[in-house]
Order: structure tokens, then C-alpha cells, then sequence
């Protein structure tokens, strides 16, 4: 390998015969072994460029190439090459077979089995073909791996879990001489009385409703209903929704368009249910109502519909795998404080794109630059997701086994406040267990689901070099 191996001899009877390999090269498992003898006395030199063997003579050094049927390898999507027989004969098709990896198939692992030819998405959900994997779209409001969980329940505005206290508006009808007021906790689906529901002030131009759920749900529909005043219907015809996680900061929704704004059809009278779902759900702690169009005043009466996201739903569908296998989360998603390179060669660096459960390849996982306690591997999931778990595992370096032991995770909803996972009995950072070799999984399941756009892992211990690759558990919430 060209700069790779020095030869030096010393030609006198009392010096050292002496050879030597460049800096930086590992041993590679079946490297060629060859034992030598010089003045009676025998030593051993190990060459590592895969597939060659160095035979020393006094004036050179002869390279002779080991070929086969698996060298190169002949197995596509990294499939792994087994001999079966070294005999080339021209009648069958013996000399290797190719071992496929999930997703592919074919001789040489050529052909990418279609997961969604067997029609696994329920309820309306379109089907996703993935490298190995398959994943569905699911209409609101079905959630989960097939599309085969509903989320759907009613929140509590009717039935009173919603509190006064949660529901807020931009401004209130007073009555005749102020003493009906048509305050905003009223605002409840079948609500009764005089006065039954909740009105703007005829001043308020930007009127708003507001809930605050308390903690971060999943929202997937609104059912509306005016009211009467006075025997004279009132009711919203079109509203917008807006949602947000502080209080502060709100979005409107848009549904499947990326810049118009949703506008949702209400109501036609002051009695009748009209109800609208959220496609896509939204998740958010704090939802408002955002009148349009109105008959006569805006009036409301509502109930919201949706979920818990700190329900533990991993016997239900919440213990998916989100994309680091499959590929669904792109390279760009996934960065590291720093990336290990061999002689500055891109082909040998181990960036943290190839952090991925069972990656193949010479290079097949993500390697730190430096090893300490500062470093940290990171994934984007560009939205927040419900994030249940993780699967560890480690990778060979030149044949050298290099895995992380123990680990920490911190995870963020704006990749700038971050907070690290604690022990529920100790309030103290949780360290989980890592691996213990370079190919097995290690799965750690979180005792409490936790609510992130951003996940970092940050290695505690680990075995000769921090390496890792990964797969994080989770849903689409």
C-alpha cells in the first residue's frame, strides 16, 4: 500500500534486520501473517491491507492479491457475502451466497421488498415503502404503527374536567346593563341557561377564545355550537384555530398547506353540533379559537378532542422506531460535537450520518474525535415527537471492538434549552446502561415518555473509543 510500509535492513552480520508499517494502520482480522528467520533468530511480521500478503525477499518486498468469489463483494444494500464452495464450475451458481439484510432480496440483495404490497396501514392511512421498513400516514385521528389507534376523546370542556380557570378570551359580552355577561367559561358544548355560552365584546376586532390544557396534547378535532340571545340565533360560521407551547408564541394552523392559513366552516344555526378535525393533530398546551365570520355576534359553545401524550403507549403503538435504521430521518437531522477521521480520508471518517442500528460497511457508525465526557451525538426530528425509548449498539474499527457502556440523554424542544433525563427516585441525572460488545442491541425503554424535537445522547463509559450506532423509539405525536 503505497506509504503505508517502510523496509529498512542493516547490512552487517551485528546489526538488526528491521521493518516497520506507517503510522495510524490497524490490524484487520485475516491481515497476512508471515514468519521470518534472521541469524537463527525468528520473528513474525503482520501486513494489513485487506486481501494482500507481503512476501519479504533481501532485495523486495512481492505482493501477491488473494482473490474469490466474495472479494469484492458481489451483495448489494449490504448484504453480506458467504462462500460456499472456492470450485468454479459453469453449470450452477454455487461458489457464494449473499445474506440480505431486512427490506431486500434477490441473489445479490438487489430488489427492495415493497412492505406496503400487503396493505398494512388501517383506516384510511397511506402506506410509506422504507429501506426495511414501511410507515403510514395516518388521517386524524388515528395514530399509531398501522393506523389502527384513535385518538378522539373528549378533553372536558362539557364535562367540566376543564376548569374555569383554563378558559380565557380577547374579550366578553356584557348584556342588558352589564348583568349578563357571556363570560368565556361558559363557552361549553350544550351548555344551558339564558345565558349559555361565550360572545365577543362588539368593540373587540381580533377576538379570541383560549384553553389552556395544563400540559402538551394531542389535538385532533373541535366540535362547535352557537347560541341564543334573546331568542335571536348567534353563531361562528368560520373560525381559524391557533396552538402553542408557552402561551406566548402562537401558530396558526394550516393544516396540509405550508403558507395559507386553515379556515374552518362552523356553524349554520345556534343549536346544531358541527365538528371539524385537526389534519395533522396538533400538539400543543394551549389552543384559540379565531372567529372570521360571524351571524349576528360571535357565540361559542365548544368541546376540543384528542389525547394524553403522557399516557405510556408503548403496548399500543408508541414504541415505533422513528428513522434512524430506515433512513426516514435524513443525514442532515443528525449531527455530533466532533467525528473521528483515518488520514483524513473521507472514505474512513466516521461521520455521525452513519450512526444508524446495524449499519454495514468498513466505516459503519459514528466515532467521536476526542474521547471525554463532553461529547454528544444528536438527532433533529425537525418536529416534536413522543420519544419512548432507544436501541444502542456498537461497531469495529480496523477490527478493533469499540462500543459505549453507559450513557445519558438530553433531549430539547428548540435545540437550545436542553434538559437531561433524571432518575424518578433520585431527581439526580439517569445514566442507562449501554453495551457490552460491538454487534448486540441494547434497548433501554424510558420509565416516563418525554416530549422533544431534539435528542442527544451524551456517553458516560465506553470501551476503548466512543462509537455508536442507534435507533430511537417513539410516535408521531
Amino acid at each position: 500500500q503505497p506509504g503505508a510500509c517502510s523496509h529498512t535492513h542493516t547490512p552487517t552480520a551485528w546489526g538488526l534486520l528491521t521493518h516497520s508499517l506507517g503510522p495510524a494502520l490497524h490490524t484487520q482480522p485475516g491481515a497476512c501473517s508471515r514468519t521470518h528467520t534472521a541469524w537463527g533468530l525468528p520473528y513474525t511480521h503482520t501486513y494489513t491491507q485487506p486481501g494482500v500478503c507481503l512476501t519479504h525477499t533481501d532485495s523486495h518486498i512481492e505482493m501477491h492479491v488473494h482473490t474469490g468469489p466474495c472479494v469484492p463483494n458481489p451483495c448489494e444494500n449490504g448484504g453480506v457475502c458467504d462462500v460456499i464452495s472456492l470450485q468454479r464450475r459453469g453449470d450452477v451458481f454455487s461458489e457464494y451466497t449473499c445474506k440480505c439484510p431486512a427490506g431486500f432480496q434477490g441473489v445479490h440483495c438487489q430488489t427492495n421488498v415493497n412492505e406496503c404490497s400487503s396493505g398494512p396501514c388501517r383506516n384510511g392511512g397511506m402506506c410509506l415503502d422504507l429501506e426495511g421498513d414501511y410507515t403510514c400516514n395516518c388521517p386524524s385521528p388515528y395514530l399509531g404503527k398501522s393506523c389502527h389507534l384513535k385518538c378522539d376523546s373528549v378533553l372536558g370542556m362539557e364535562g367540566g374536567s376543564i376548569e374555569d380557570t383554563q378558559i380565557t378570551a380577547s374579550s366578553a359580552h356584557l348584556g342588558f346593563l352589564g348583568l349578563k355577561r357571556w363570560r368565556p367559561e361558559l363557552a361549553r358544548l350544550n351548555n344551558q341557561g339564558m345565558v349559555n355560552a361565550w360572545s365577543k365584546a362588539t368593540f373587540d376586532q381580533q377576538p379570541w377564545i383560549q384553553v389552556d390544557l395544563l400540559r402538551k396534547m394531542r389535538l385532533t378535532g373541535i366540535v362547535t355550537q352557537g347560541a341564543s340571545c334573546v331568542g335571536t340565533p348567534e353563531f361562528i360560521k368560520m373560525f381559524k384555530i391557533a396552538y402553542s407551547l408557552n402561551g406566548v408564541k402562537f401558530t396558526i394552523f394550516k393544516g396540509s398547506s405550508k403558507s395559507k392559513d386553515k379556515l374552518f366552516t362552523g356553524n349554520w344555526d345556534n343549536n346544531h353540533q358541527k365538528k371539524n378535525l385537526f389534519d395533522p393533530p396538533i400538539l400543543a398546551q394551549y389552543i384559540r379559537l379565531l372567529p372570521v365570520i360571524c351571524q349576528q355576534a360571535c357565540t361559542l359553545r365548544m368541546e376540543l378532542l384528542g389525547c394524553e401524550l403522557n399516557v405510556d403507549l408503548n403496548v399500543t403503538g408508541c414504541s415505533e422506531t422513528l428513522g434512524m435504521k430506515s433512513r426516514m430521518i435524513k443525514d442532515e437531522q443528525v449531527t455530533a460535537s466532533s467525528t473521528d477521521s483515518l488520514w483524513g480520508m473521507d472514505c474512513f471518517t466516521w461521520r455521525p450520518s452513519l450512526a444508524r442500528l446495524d449499519n454495514n460497511g468498513k466505516t459503519n457508525a459514528w466515532t467521536s474525535r476526542f474521547s471525554n465526557r463532553d461529547q454528544w451525538l444528536q438527532v433533529d426530528l425537525l418536529t416534536p415527537k413522543k420519544i419512548s425509548g432507544i436501541i444502542t449498539q456498537g461497531a469495529k474499527d480496523f477490527g478493533k471492538v469499540q462500543y459505549v457502556q453507559s450513557f445519558k440523554i438530553a433531549h430539547s424542544l428548540d435545540g437550545k434549552s436542553w434538559n437531561v433525563y433524571k432518575d424518578n427516585s433520585t431527581n439526580t441525572d439517569q445514566i442507562f446502561e449501554g453495551n457490552y460488545d460491538n454487534s448486540s442491541h441494547k434497548r433501554n425503554v424510558f420509565e416516563r415518555s418525554f416530549y422533544a424535537r431534539f435528542l442527544r445522547v451524551l456517553p458516560w463509559t465506553w470501551h476503548k473509543r466512543i462509537t455508536l450506532r442507534m435507533e430511537l423509539l417513539g410516535c408521531n405525536e
